[in-house]
């Protein structure tokens, strides 16, 4: 009488993290037990692992499983997947001001949610700041926005800022008048200082 070994097949589990974070506790499916039996019976020590580090980018990564054995389970072994996401980046365009008439100021803005000690030198394209307000504009607030960057393994978010244009200072000087004793009031001037 021959007896074979049971196929036993060791599934590792998916599993999902962000990107620049550590890889979380693996796991796996056992699935061919016979006689009511568990891992309890096999020899050695099961093993999870992926190539993925922490600062593997974002994409889909194998998790292999291995290092078990048994006489009577004929063990497979089937790889699961690690799923790193990409980390939330915000870009967020800087409230400026300006008086009305001058030039725009230049437009900065503040990015928050790097990992690994990154900055923007790890993404692609440029950022543009910009707003619809130019010299003639009046009066009043208008939105700067922020566009231009992409990254694989960043999800970028833009946040507005406020462009808050002033009044521009202007004087109205009533010039000097003189006249003759009982003569009327001459008709009077004045000198306008600041139009832009």
């Amino acid at each position: 009488l021959t007896i074979d070994p049971a196929p036993l097949v060791v599934t590792a589990l998916d599993a999902r993290r962000t990107y620049g974070a550590a890889n979380p506790g693996f796991a796996a499916r056992y699935d061919g037990f016979v006689l009511g039996q568990d891992a309890g019976v096999l020899d050695g020590r099961l093993e999870l692992a992926t190539e993925a580090g922490q600062d593997a980018d974002a994409g889909r990564h194998a998790i292999t499983a291995g290092g078990l054995s048994s006489g009577n389970y004929a063990i497979r072994y089937q790889s699961g997947t690690l799923t790193v996401d990409p980390a939330a980046l915000t870009v967020t365009a800087l409230d400026a001001r300006r008086i009305y008439g001058a030039a725009n100021p230049g437009f900065v803005a503040r990015l928050d949610g790097f990992v690994l000690g990154e900055d923007a030198s790890a993404l692609d394209g440029e950022l543009r700041l910009g707003s619809r307000a130019g010299r003639a504009s009046g009066v009043g607030r208008y939105a700067i926005t922020a566009t231009g960057l992409t990254s694989g393994n960043y999800a970028i978010t833009y946040r507005p800022g406020t462009l808050t244009v002033e009044p521009a200072a202007l004087t109205v000087t009533a010039l000097d008048a003189a006249r003759v004793a009982g003569a009327a009031n001459p008709a009077f001037a004045a000198r306008f200082d600041g139009f832009v």
